[in-house]
């Protein structure tokens, strides 16, 4: 999966390489990227058409240094949407190829980064988040898989036909509960946030078993699995956006088709579908469409300002028609929820600290949540 197609050179800096190809890489054309003479490599990040406004985020390569010195590498990164200049401000390098993350100010002017990137030697990742990507999905997979808590459970394959699988976990006689990340490929703080909650429930299986006692959890780490691999933010190759298109273009995506039959098979009594915003949002949104819940859960939400973060959410009747919740919503009286996620100030273990905290707080609540007939009754 991290294999690179193409390694662009630096006539001015000999030991510096730029490598593209690899699993999750944006850009992927070679054409995009030019060493000038003096060293700094020109960037243009690739956006899919047609994009919806402020889907334009995505960059991610790899830095080699062949030297033995660190080294000094001027960029220019060009984007295409200077109202999200905000959203470029940051980026992350990861250290030994995503060993260590390190988020870096990276200040952006009518859609233009120019910076500097001290690369010591090695092979490091530069991205615009901390990547999760195909490989990284499967591993998790597997490795949950082979715990006495969880079950891979096949789905189907993607249109490029790599595996499309979740993990279940709880009691097969519970009430049905889907949680999703990955429906944008370059949002990966969800799946971050589902790996701390998993690590914990494995090491620490008591904590949970209350609400495995009472719930039949299905967590799909990575939806729209081609879009990841491609470096895509939005779109999947097929061109279904898997975010608000997933229950309305079924016919045009072959993993699309997969994910809709399998959920709607489940009946599923609870939904949460999570997104990950980008730029210097200060604010964890939870939206649910019960607003008894949304009360319930500030009681038990975990204090963000650590995070230099605060809650936010409302009450949502109905969510955008193409989302799987709503569709599951409308067919099966499911309660739906979404969360958007910031990975700014945030790296992977910081996001797995608060996937657990989340989890936590909320995973109880539902455990002994009315649904059906008896949430009507109540409300």
């Amino acid at each position: 999966m991290d294999t690179a197609s193409h390694r662009i050179s630096n006539a001015a800096l000999p030991a510096i390489t730029l490598d593209l190809g690899f699993d999750n890489t944006n850009p992927r054309d070679p054409g995009a990227i030019q060493a000038e003479e003096d060293g700094t490599f020109v960037v243009r990040h690739f956006v899919e058409e047609n994009c919806p406004e402020g889907y334009s985020f995505h960059f991610h390569v790899a830095v080699n240094n062949d030297g033995d010195k660190p080294e000094t590498v001027p960029f220019r990164i060009r984007g295409s949407e200077p109202d999200f200049d905000f959203c470029h401000d940051y980026m992350y390098i990861g250290y030994d190829s995503g060993r260590e993350w390190v988020m870096l100010s990276t200040p952006c002017v009518d859609s233009v980064t120019e910076m500097k990137l001290v690369v010591p030697p090695g092979r490091h990742l530069f991205c615009h988040h901390p990547k999760f990507d195909v490989g990284d999905y499967l591993a998790l997979v597997d490795r949950m898989a082979a715990t006495p808590l969880f079950e891979r459970v096949e789905v189907g394959e993607s249109a490029e036909g790599h595996p499309v699988a979740c993990l279940r976990c709880g009691n097969p006689n519970g009430r049905k509960t889907v949680i999703t990340t990955r429906a944008h490929g370059y949002e990966s703080a969800g799946a971050h946030c589902m790996d701390g909650w998993f690590r914990q429930a494995v090491s620490e299986p008591a904590a949970v078993e209350p609400v495995l006692e009472k719930l039949d959890l299905y967590f799909f780490p990575m939806l729209n699995v081609d879009a990841v691999a491609h470096g895509r933010c939005c779109f999947g190759p097929s061109g279904v956006n898997f975010g608000n298109e997933l229950a309305l273009r079924t016919d045009d995506d072959v993993g699309a088709k997969a994910l809709t039959t399998f959920i709607f098979g489940l009946e599923p009594a609870f939904y949460l579908d999570m997104h990950n915003n980008t730029g210097p949002h200060l604010r964890d949104s939870f939206r649910v469409g019960d607003e008894k819940l949304l009360e319930a859960f500030w009681t038990v939400a975990a204090d963000r300002s650590r995070d230099q973060k605060t809650w936010g959410g409302r009450y949502v009747a109905s969510f955008s028609e193409g989302y799987m919740l709503s569709a599951c919503q409308r067919r099966f009286n499911t309660l739906p929820m979404l969360t958007e996620f910031p990975w700014y100030t945030r790296r992977p273990q910081e996001m797995r600290a608060h996937g657990r905290e989340f989890f936590n707080a909320l995973l109880p609540l539902l455990a002994d949540w009315p649904t059906g007939v008896e949430a009507v009754k109540e409300r």
